[in-house]
């Protein structure tokens, strides 16, 4: 709990300064010492540990946090697929792209790439489902709840940003 604080609070702050309605997130960050395993390059259990910043720092600065406890409802993830196109090694900078990229019936999608430079390392979908008082929302009130929330996919070819 105390490592989920540590990394989660800084980001939460500067997303809450810096709250301006955007729809895309974009961190920099650095491969952390303690996330390399035995092979020199980013562990793989690090890599949704990493993204979940980027979530956190898309609810707040969007907005969609505030609306979604004011309704009383909370995301809870789903679904989650990562692909692993190149390694991350100790240290190397990178660029972390969040959004809500689709609405597919109770499911709010998120895409997360681990970007350097304009090349794709890593490829995560999310599907979050939303909780509240005590049961499942259903399509029609998670569409209400993320109205104005989606935005268009970063387009990839090739494992490289073409946008």
């Amino acid at each position: 709990m105390l490592g989920y604080l540590l990394r989660t609070v800084p980001v939460a702050v500067r997303a809450r300064v810096r709250q301006d309605g955007r729809l895309i997130s974009r961190l920099r960050r650095r491969v952390a010492l303690q996330h390399v395993d035995l092979n020199l390059h980013m562990n793989q259990a690090a890599y949704a540990e990493v993204m979940e910043l980027g979530r956190t720092d898309w609810l707040l600065r969007s907005g969609a946090w505030s609306r979604w406890r004011a309704a009383g409802s909370y995301p809870v993830v789903a679904e989650q697929r990562i692909i692993y196109r190149r390694e991350l090694k100790p240290l190397e900078a990178y660029v972390l792209d969040t959004r809500a990229v689709a609405l597919y019936g109770r499911f709010l999608v998120f895409d997360h790439y681990m970007l350097v430079g304009n090349q794709v390392h890593t490829h995560n979908q999310i599907k979050l489902i939303f909780v509240g008082s005590d049961k499942v929302v259903g399509a029609d009130a998670v569409s209400v709840l993320c109205r104005g929330l989606v935005t268009e996919p970063l387009q990839i070819e090739d494992w490289r940003v073409i946008s």
